[in-house]
Protein backbone atom coordinates (compact mmCIF):
# COMPACT_ATOMS: atom_id res chain seq x y z
CA UNK A 1 0.00 0.00 0.00
CA UNK A 2 1.05 3.61 -0.57
CA UNK A 3 1.94 5.53 2.55
CA UNK A 4 1.80 9.29 2.94
CA UNK A 5 5.57 9.49 2.46
CA UNK A 6 6.33 6.73 -0.03
CA UNK A 7 4.39 6.62 -3.28
CA UNK A 8 3.84 3.33 -5.00
CA UNK A 9 6.22 2.60 -7.89
CA UNK A 10 4.82 1.99 -11.33
CA UNK A 11 3.67 3.59 -14.52
CA UNK A 12 1.66 6.23 -12.67
CA UNK A 13 4.70 7.80 -11.00
CA UNK A 14 6.95 10.30 -12.71
CA UNK A 15 9.98 8.57 -14.13
CA UNK A 16 12.91 7.88 -11.80
CA UNK A 17 16.49 7.50 -13.01
CA UNK A 18 17.18 3.86 -13.78
CA UNK A 19 18.46 1.95 -10.79
CA UNK A 20 17.10 4.37 -8.20
CA UNK A 21 14.44 2.96 -5.89
CA UNK A 22 11.61 5.31 -4.96
CA UNK A 23 11.85 6.35 -1.35
CA UNK A 24 15.52 5.43 -1.01
CA UNK A 25 17.12 8.49 -2.63
CA UNK A 26 17.82 11.77 -0.89
CA UNK A 27 15.37 13.56 -3.17
CA UNK A 28 11.71 14.10 -2.38
CA UNK A 29 9.44 11.21 -3.44
CA UNK A 30 8.19 11.41 -7.02
CA UNK A 31 4.75 12.92 -7.44
CA UNK A 32 1.91 10.51 -8.09
CA UNK A 33 -0.26 11.16 -11.11
CA UNK A 34 -3.55 10.65 -9.29
CA UNK A 35 -5.58 11.58 -12.35
CA UNK A 36 -3.94 8.73 -14.24
CA UNK A 37 -4.72 6.33 -11.40
CA UNK A 38 -8.37 7.30 -11.55
CA UNK A 39 -8.54 7.23 -15.36
CA UNK A 40 -6.87 3.86 -15.87
CA UNK A 41 -8.76 1.02 -17.54
CA UNK A 42 -12.11 0.76 -15.76
CA UNK A 43 -13.24 -2.51 -17.33
CA UNK A 44 -12.48 -4.37 -14.11
CA UNK A 45 -14.28 -1.86 -11.91
CA UNK A 46 -17.80 -2.23 -10.67
CA UNK A 47 -20.43 0.37 -11.53
CA UNK A 48 -20.03 1.89 -8.07
CA UNK A 49 -16.24 2.11 -8.48
CA UNK A 50 -16.62 3.75 -11.89
CA UNK A 51 -18.94 6.34 -10.35
CA UNK A 52 -16.46 6.95 -7.54
CA UNK A 53 -13.60 7.42 -10.01
CA UNK A 54 -15.68 9.87 -12.06
CA UNK A 55 -16.70 11.83 -8.96
CA UNK A 56 -13.11 12.09 -7.75
CA UNK A 57 -11.83 13.15 -11.17
CA UNK A 58 -14.42 15.89 -11.42
CA UNK A 59 -13.75 17.15 -7.88
CA UNK A 60 -9.98 16.88 -7.48
CA UNK A 61 -9.71 20.44 -6.15
CA UNK A 62 -12.15 19.81 -3.29
CA UNK A 63 -11.36 16.14 -2.66
CA UNK A 64 -8.78 16.93 0.09
CA UNK A 65 -11.65 18.44 2.12
CA UNK A 66 -14.01 15.47 1.69
CA UNK A 67 -14.60 12.58 4.05
CA UNK A 68 -15.46 8.99 3.27
CA UNK A 69 -19.00 9.68 4.44
CA UNK A 70 -19.45 12.81 2.30
CA UNK A 71 -18.14 11.05 -0.82
CA UNK A 72 -20.38 8.06 -0.18
CA UNK A 73 -23.41 10.32 0.27
CA UNK A 74 -22.87 12.23 -2.98
CA UNK A 75 -22.09 9.18 -5.12
CA UNK A 76 -24.78 7.03 -3.52
CA UNK A 77 -22.62 4.18 -2.23
CA UNK A 78 -21.62 2.89 1.19
CA UNK A 79 -18.64 4.30 3.06
CA UNK A 80 -17.09 0.83 2.98
CA UNK A 81 -17.25 0.91 -0.84
CA UNK A 82 -15.30 4.18 -0.78
CA UNK A 83 -12.68 2.60 1.47
CA UNK A 84 -12.33 -0.47 -0.75
CA UNK A 85 -12.00 1.69 -3.85
CA UNK A 86 -9.28 3.84 -2.28
CA UNK A 87 -7.37 0.68 -1.36
CA UNK A 88 -7.76 -0.64 -4.91
CA UNK A 89 -5.88 2.48 -6.06
CA UNK A 90 -2.99 1.44 -3.82
CA UNK A 91 -3.56 3.74 -0.83
CA UNK A 92 -3.84 2.54 2.75
CA UNK A 93 -6.81 4.83 3.37
CA UNK A 94 -8.50 8.02 2.23
CA UNK A 95 -6.27 10.17 4.43
CA UNK A 96 -3.18 8.99 2.58
CA UNK A 97 -4.83 9.63 -0.78
CA UNK A 98 -5.76 13.16 0.28
CA UNK A 99 -2.20 13.82 1.51
CA UNK A 100 -0.82 12.79 -1.88
CA UNK A 101 -3.43 14.89 -3.65
CA UNK A 102 -2.63 17.98 -1.58
CA UNK A 103 0.98 17.70 -2.74
CA UNK A 104 -0.16 17.50 -6.35
CA UNK A 105 -2.50 20.48 -5.99
CA UNK A 106 0.21 22.48 -4.23
CA UNK A 107 2.50 21.96 -7.21
CA UNK A 108 -0.34 22.96 -9.54
CA UNK A 109 -0.84 26.17 -7.56
CA UNK A 110 2.84 26.90 -8.10
CA UNK A 111 2.30 26.51 -11.82
CA UNK A 112 -0.53 29.06 -11.62
CA UNK A 113 1.77 31.45 -9.75
CA UNK A 114 4.42 30.92 -12.44
CA UNK A 115 1.84 31.80 -15.10
CA UNK A 116 1.01 35.01 -13.30
CA UNK A 117 4.70 35.76 -12.93
CA UNK A 118 5.14 35.40 -16.68
CA UNK A 119 2.33 37.92 -17.03
CA UNK A 120 4.67 40.50 -15.53
CA UNK A 121 6.16 41.82 -18.74
CA UNK A 122 7.29 45.35 -19.40
CA UNK A 123 4.33 46.19 -21.57
CA UNK A 124 2.07 48.49 -19.53
CA UNK A 125 -1.09 46.90 -20.95
CA UNK A 126 -0.08 43.49 -19.72
CA UNK A 127 0.68 44.96 -16.32
CA UNK A 128 -2.87 46.31 -16.24
CA UNK A 129 -4.23 42.89 -17.22
CA UNK A 130 -2.25 41.29 -14.42
CA UNK A 131 -3.90 43.62 -11.93
CA UNK A 132 -7.31 42.79 -13.40
CA UNK A 133 -6.55 39.09 -13.07
CA UNK A 134 -5.72 39.47 -9.41
CA UNK A 135 -8.89 41.47 -8.79
CA UNK A 136 -10.94 38.85 -10.65
CA UNK A 137 -9.48 35.97 -8.64
CA UNK A 138 -10.00 37.89 -5.40
CA UNK A 139 -13.64 38.51 -6.36
CA UNK A 140 -14.20 34.79 -6.93
CA UNK A 141 -12.63 33.91 -3.57
CA UNK A 142 -14.94 36.41 -1.88
CA UNK A 143 -17.92 34.90 -3.68
CA UNK A 144 -17.04 31.49 -2.24
CA UNK A 145 -16.69 33.06 1.20
CA UNK A 146 -20.35 34.11 1.04
CA UNK A 147 -21.35 30.45 0.74
CA UNK A 148 -20.10 29.81 4.28
CA UNK A 149 -22.30 32.36 6.02
CA UNK A 150 -25.58 31.86 7.95
CA UNK A 151 -27.23 34.32 5.55
CA UNK A 152 -26.34 31.99 2.67
CA UNK A 153 -27.89 29.03 4.47
CA UNK A 154 -31.09 31.00 4.98
CA UNK A 155 -31.26 31.90 1.28
CA UNK A 156 -30.58 28.31 0.21
CA UNK A 157 -33.35 27.07 2.49
CA UNK A 158 -35.72 29.59 0.94
CA UNK A 159 -34.78 28.35 -2.54
CA UNK A 160 -35.61 24.80 -1.46
CA UNK A 161 -38.86 25.50 0.39
CA UNK A 162 -40.58 27.87 -2.04
CA UNK A 163 -43.23 26.21 -4.19
CA UNK A 164 -42.31 28.47 -7.12
CA UNK A 165 -39.10 30.41 -7.72
CA UNK A 166 -39.35 33.42 -10.04
CA UNK A 167 -36.17 34.85 -11.53
CA UNK A 168 -35.76 38.32 -13.01
CA UNK A 169 -32.84 40.15 -14.57
CA UNK A 170 -32.56 43.36 -16.55
CA UNK A 171 -30.42 44.37 -19.53
CA UNK A 172 -26.87 43.10 -19.01
CA UNK A 173 -27.99 41.01 -16.03
CA UNK A 174 -30.73 39.31 -18.01
CA UNK A 175 -28.41 36.62 -19.38
CA UNK A 176 -27.22 35.74 -15.88
CA UNK A 177 -30.83 35.45 -14.72
CA UNK A 178 -31.85 33.22 -17.63
CA UNK A 179 -28.86 30.94 -17.08
CA UNK A 180 -29.56 30.70 -13.34
CA UNK A 181 -33.25 29.87 -13.87
CA UNK A 182 -32.60 27.24 -16.54
CA UNK A 183 -29.92 25.46 -14.51
CA UNK A 184 -31.74 25.69 -11.17
CA UNK A 185 -34.63 23.96 -12.95
CA UNK A 186 -32.41 20.86 -13.19
CA UNK A 187 -32.19 20.70 -9.40
CA UNK A 188 -35.80 21.49 -8.53
CA UNK A 189 -39.12 22.06 -10.29
CA UNK A 190 -41.19 25.23 -10.70
CA UNK A 191 -38.44 27.70 -11.57
CA UNK A 192 -39.65 30.45 -13.90
CA UNK A 193 -37.61 33.12 -15.65
CA UNK A 194 -40.01 36.05 -16.08
CA UNK A 195 -39.66 37.66 -19.51
CA UNK A 196 -42.25 40.28 -18.54
CA UNK A 197 -43.78 40.30 -22.00
CA UNK A 198 -46.90 41.93 -20.58
CA UNK A 199 -44.92 44.73 -18.96
CA UNK A 200 -46.72 44.15 -15.65
CA UNK A 201 -44.82 41.23 -14.11
CA UNK A 202 -48.22 39.58 -13.88
CA UNK A 203 -46.74 36.11 -13.25
CA UNK A 204 -45.15 37.38 -10.04
CA UNK A 205 -47.86 39.72 -8.83
CA UNK A 206 -50.55 37.06 -9.39
CA UNK A 207 -48.67 34.40 -7.40
CA UNK A 208 -49.30 33.39 -3.80
CA UNK A 209 -46.64 35.46 -1.93
CA UNK A 210 -46.05 33.06 0.96
CA UNK A 211 -45.47 30.11 -1.36
CA UNK A 212 -43.25 31.96 -3.83
CA UNK A 213 -39.79 33.46 -3.98
CA UNK A 214 -38.26 36.08 -6.27
CA UNK A 215 -34.57 36.05 -7.16
CA UNK A 216 -33.64 39.45 -8.56
CA UNK A 217 -30.31 39.74 -10.37
CA UNK A 218 -29.43 43.36 -11.00
CA UNK A 219 -26.55 45.81 -10.91
CA UNK A 220 -26.18 49.48 -10.07
CA UNK A 221 -26.35 50.63 -13.68
CA UNK A 222 -29.75 49.06 -14.31
CA UNK A 223 -31.43 49.30 -10.92
CA UNK A 224 -34.40 51.50 -11.84
CA UNK A 225 -36.74 48.66 -12.84
CA UNK A 226 -35.37 46.43 -10.10
CA UNK A 227 -36.11 49.05 -7.46
CA UNK A 228 -39.74 49.30 -8.51
CA UNK A 229 -40.24 45.55 -8.64
CA UNK A 230 -38.47 44.97 -5.31
CA UNK A 231 -40.61 47.60 -3.62
CA UNK A 232 -43.83 45.99 -4.86
CA UNK A 233 -42.69 42.46 -3.95
CA UNK A 234 -41.79 43.60 -0.45
CA UNK A 235 -45.21 45.22 -0.18
CA UNK A 236 -47.05 41.96 -0.84
CA UNK A 237 -44.79 40.01 1.53
CA UNK A 238 -43.05 37.76 -1.01
CA UNK A 239 -39.55 36.58 0.03
CA UNK A 240 -36.81 38.21 -2.05
CA UNK A 241 -33.17 37.32 -2.78
CA UNK A 242 -31.04 39.94 -4.52
CA UNK A 243 -27.75 39.13 -6.25
CA UNK A 244 -25.98 42.28 -7.29
CA UNK A 245 -22.66 44.17 -7.29
CA UNK A 246 -20.88 45.99 -4.49
CA UNK A 247 -22.26 49.33 -5.68
CA UNK A 248 -25.92 48.34 -5.26
CA UNK A 249 -26.60 48.91 -1.59
CA UNK A 250 -30.19 49.76 -2.46
CA UNK A 251 -31.06 46.07 -2.10
CA UNK A 252 -30.91 46.15 1.70
CA UNK A 253 -33.96 48.40 1.79
CA UNK A 254 -36.09 45.53 0.49
CA UNK A 255 -34.55 42.33 1.92
CA UNK A 256 -31.74 41.20 4.15
CA UNK A 257 -30.94 38.40 1.68
CA UNK A 258 -28.58 40.49 -0.46
CA UNK A 259 -25.43 38.97 -1.96
CA UNK A 260 -23.01 41.44 -3.45
CA UNK A 261 -20.23 40.40 -5.81
CA UNK A 262 -17.07 42.34 -6.57
CA UNK A 263 -17.32 43.35 -10.23
CA UNK A 264 -14.80 46.18 -10.55
CA UNK A 265 -11.67 44.63 -12.07
CA UNK A 266 -10.42 47.67 -14.04
CA UNK A 267 -11.54 46.50 -17.45
CA UNK A 268 -13.69 48.35 -20.03
CA UNK A 269 -16.83 46.79 -18.52
CA UNK A 270 -17.14 45.55 -14.95
CA UNK A 271 -16.88 41.76 -14.79
CA UNK A 272 -19.91 39.63 -13.86
CA UNK A 273 -17.76 36.57 -13.12
CA UNK A 274 -18.28 36.81 -9.35
CA UNK A 275 -22.05 37.09 -9.81
CA UNK A 276 -21.97 33.95 -11.95
CA UNK A 277 -20.05 32.15 -9.22
CA UNK A 278 -22.54 33.23 -6.55
CA UNK A 279 -25.46 31.98 -8.64
CA UNK A 280 -23.73 28.69 -9.46
CA UNK A 281 -23.01 28.07 -5.78
CA UNK A 282 -26.65 28.77 -4.95
CA UNK A 283 -27.72 26.04 -7.35
CA UNK A 284 -25.20 23.69 -5.78
CA UNK A 285 -26.50 24.46 -2.29
CA UNK A 286 -30.05 23.68 -3.39
CA UNK A 287 -28.97 20.39 -4.96
CA UNK A 288 -27.04 19.37 -1.84
CA UNK A 289 -30.03 20.09 0.39
CA UNK A 290 -32.43 18.18 -1.86
CA UNK A 291 -30.02 15.23 -2.20
CA UNK A 292 -31.72 12.23 -3.87
CA UNK A 293 -34.70 14.38 -4.88
CA UNK A 294 -32.40 16.61 -6.93
CA UNK A 295 -30.73 13.61 -8.56
CA UNK A 296 -34.08 12.09 -9.51
CA UNK A 297 -35.29 15.41 -10.87
CA UNK A 298 -32.05 15.78 -12.84
CA UNK A 299 -32.59 12.32 -14.33
CA UNK A 300 -36.15 13.19 -15.36
CA UNK A 301 -34.95 16.38 -17.02
CA UNK A 302 -32.19 14.47 -18.80
CA UNK A 303 -34.63 11.87 -20.07
CA UNK A 304 -36.89 14.57 -21.46
CA UNK A 305 -33.95 16.34 -23.04
CA UNK A 306 -32.85 13.13 -24.72
CA UNK A 307 -36.38 12.50 -25.93
CA UNK A 308 -36.42 15.94 -27.54
CA UNK A 309 -32.97 15.40 -29.05
CA UNK A 310 -31.47 18.33 -27.15
CA UNK A 311 -28.17 16.75 -26.11
CA UNK A 312 -25.30 14.85 -27.68
CA UNK A 313 -23.90 13.69 -24.34
CA UNK A 314 -21.42 14.99 -21.82
CA UNK A 315 -20.58 14.75 -18.14
CA UNK A 316 -23.48 17.06 -17.29
CA UNK A 317 -25.84 14.20 -18.15
CA UNK A 318 -24.17 11.74 -15.78
CA UNK A 319 -26.53 9.82 -13.53
CA UNK A 320 -26.73 6.37 -12.03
Amino acid sequence: MISADHPRPGSFVEAEPQGTAIGTSDRAPARLDIEALLRRDSSGRSRAEQNLARHMLENLQTLPFETGASIARVVGVSEMTVTRFVRSLGFDNLRVLKTALRQTLSETDTEVDDTMARFQVRNSRHEALQESLRLELDAIVKAYTLAGTPLWDEAADQLVRARTVYVVGFQASKGLAMDFASRLLWARSNVIFVHNTSGTFGEIMGAEPKQSLLVLIDTASYATSGLKLAERVKGVGMPLIIVTDKFSHWGHAFTHLVFEGHTHVKTFWDSTASLGVILNLMIDSVAVRLGPKARKHFARMGDMGNLMGEFIGGSYLRRE
